[in-house]
């Protein structure tokens, strides 16, 4: 959708008329719009102002000139006057819908909407057309009551200019989960030559007055830019353009960090995510498996709409899947940001009812197919010029945006196209939920060197995971997005025994969160015969010998533990915590013992290779006085033999 004021000034300019009007208004009209065209605004206004001087009262087009030229200004009170002129002479529809725009700009919305009725009600339409400028009506109802709500909300946004935002372009802001630097896409257009697409970075919080190149091999000749970066800050995925390897004009490829040296050379995302369109403005999902970006036929097409795509087992990412049609509407959607809560989605769109050519929106995950009907963010985070992109932080509380507004809600029109960064405050009704940074650090339990690409799952209570991926492959780290409550972790390397554990809310404060402390550890015992381990998240029925289906996730861990090592044989013991008799708790451990057995072999395994044992609650780990110290009490053992 071409822009609103584009739209309005794009149209047709009328025909000259020499009908009652003076040979010498016409020529110093002409003369005039050379001057303008030449850049010596000076001479063109002299003209322009000869010419309404000599067509005084029968030729209006210096007056709709004049009111054009006022408007982009930001003159708008005398483009208003100008186009009074205009009408006083031919009340031209379209100049109606120019004074109408001029009404917006100025909050003088009754005249405004008065202004755009007359246009609908003396305009000659295509039926496409009225549509069109009907829908014009519904925004421009839309936009007031936005601003009068804006006008009586007490909240203040704080809407700031980044300190490190220039006269050059800068958008698509992306943060992690930590609190340091904001990394952007930057493109020259000033000076001598314009540069192509880069990725920068810019530190929060500091005065300096530009970004910096990010380290590394990411930035070439071609384009890069419009990235995600992963809450642990150490894996991004970003467009790259024009590349020989790339499938079409524009991919997602992905890269590294590497503290020697920076970010590694990218490379195409693995699967079939990229095709021979257009994809681009990836967002990683907090969970490590899934990605939101923008596919369509090119940059500028109609056809642009959200799409997910999820990572398997073995790496490699879907084709992608459209999302519904509450989030892609029959306009052109882009710009995706899924928060670190996992399920709050802010995008861009076109659609109507809009404040401007593109808004920001926002919707709610409600399961794995539907999404809440998307809602306008409004004044001021919606402005009348153009928005881009926008990003929040983890604390749900403030973000980050790229527009084109200028320092005014109400834009500059000869600063528009300059994208620039801004901070802003958002209130409670348009925040996500609030999520902290939890760094685990993946070791070797002998060596305490870092363990990269090990596959790590995490789980709430209930069993609903929230994260599968990997730790990062070259420092280990792996950066949950928490809630705060209790956390299951399971782990597993080729090599190194199953990792299981639980990470209690209270845990989550006393260990060292990210920052300058030391990470909690996660150390993997290397496999060998004699070493034992447990399995805390093998869950049963309440008093029962039947598994929960949560428990497969980390069954499969084992599964795979006994597929990579065939010469090794496994016990499988099972623990009880102390409620009810120590009769009934040893019969219980065995049966649950046995279901887990029965469940290997049931996958593959050699019934052979395994044995089976209760212990009942003769072996606590911890004290039976607490829920908590219960529930790890209740476990499975292995012991390898």
């Amino acid at each position: 959708m071409v822009r609103f004021y584009q739209l309005v000034f794009a149209l047709l300019f009328l025909s000259l008329s020499t009908f009652g009007q003076s040979k010498s208004a016409i020529n110093a009209f002409q003369k005039a719009q050379e001057a303008f065209r030449s850049g010596d605004e000076s001479k063109g206004w002299r003209y322009l102002e000869k010419s309404m001087k000599k067509g005084q009262e029968v030729y209006y087009q210096p007056y709709i000139y004049a009111g054009d030229l006022s408007f982009q200004n930001g003159q708008y009170a005398q483009s208003i006057h100008y186009y009074d002129q205009a009408i006083s002479i031919t009340p031209l529809s379209t100049i109606y819908l120019k004074k109408s725009i001029a009404y917006k700009y100025t909050n003088q919305w009754d005249l405004a909407i008065n202004a755009l009725q007359l246009y609908l009600k003396n305009a000659r339409f295509s039926q496409q057309r009225r549509k069109e400028a009907e829908q014009m009506l519904i925004d421009l109802l839309f936009t007031r009551d936005s601003y009068e709500r804006f006008n009586s909300d007490t909240f203040n946004y704080n809407i700031t200019k980044l300190s490190f935002s220039t006269d050059q372009l800068e958008y698509f802001p992306t943060i992690t989960g930590g609190d340091e630097q904001l990394i952007y896409t930057h493109r020259q257009i000033l000076g001598t030559q314009s540069s192509d697409e880069n990725l920068f970075e810019g530190v929060l919080g500091s005065p300096s007055e530009s970004g910096k190149p990010l380290r590394g091999y990411l930035n070439s000749p071609l384009n890069e830019g419009a990235s995600s970066i992963s809450a642990d800050g150490q894996f991004m995925v970003l467009t790259v353009c024009n590349r020989q390897e790339g499938a079409g004009s524009c991919d997602l490829y992905y890269s590294h960090w590497n503290e020697n040296f920076g970010w590694e050379r990218p490379e195409p995302l693995p699967g079939e995510i990229n095709t021979g369109r257009w994809e681009s403005q990836p967002s990683l999902g907090p969970d490590g498996r899934t990605l939101y970006f923008v596919r369509g036929r090119n940059s500028k097409s109609n056809d642009k709409d959200i799409f997910l795509s999820i990572k398997d087992e073995q790496g490699n990412w879907s084709r992608g899947t459209k999302l519904p049609n509450s989030i892609n509407s029959p306009s052109r959607e882009s710009c995706p940001f899924i928060h670190f809560d996992g399920v709050s989605l802010y995008f861009l769109s076109e659609r109507s009812p809009s404040l401007g050519g593109s808004d920001y929106f926002k919707s709610v995950r409600i399961n794995d197919t539907a999404w809440s009907e998307p809602i306008n963010l409004g004044f001021p985070l919606n402005s009348f010029g153009e928005e881009f992109s926008l990003v929040i932080d983890k604390s749900g509380t403030f973000g980050y945006l790229s527009s084109e507004r200028g320092n005014k809600l109400i834009p500059d029109q000869q600063k528009m196209y300059a994208l620039d960064l801004y901070r802003f405050d958002l209130p409670k009704h348009l925040q996500p939920e609030k999520r902290f940074n939890y760094d685990l650090l993946v070791v070797d339990s002998l060596t305490e060197r870092p363990i990269g690409i090990a596959k790590v799952q995490l789980y709430n209570d209930s069993g609903v995971q929230f994260f599968s991926g990997e730790s990062h492959k070259n420092s280990g780290i792996v950066r949950l997005m928490t809630d705060g409550s209790s956390i299951r972790i399971t782990a597993y390397k080729k090599g190194y025994l199953p990792y299981s554990n639980k990470i209690s809310a209270l845990q989550q404060i006393a260990t060292p969160l990210h920052g300058t402390k030391s990470p909690a550890k996660i150390k993997m015992v290397p496999v060998a015969i004699g070493k034992s381990f447990s399995l805390r998240n093998v869950l049963f029925d309440l008093d029962k010998s039947s598994l929960l289906p949560e428990s497969e996730k980390e069954l499969r861990s084992l599964l795979i533990t006994l597929t990579d090592n065939p010469s090794l044989m496994a016990t499988i013991i099972g623990h009880t915590d102390n409620q009810g008799s120590r009769k009934y708790n040893q019969a219980l451990s065995e049966a649950r013992a046995q279901s887990v057995l029965n469940w290997l072999v049931e996958n593959g395994i050699d019934a052979s290779r395994l044995s089976f044992e209760g212990r009942g609650m003769d072996e606590p780990v911890a004290k039976n006085d607490t829920e908590w110290g219960r529930g790890l009490n209740r476990r499975t053992e292995v012991q390898l033999r």
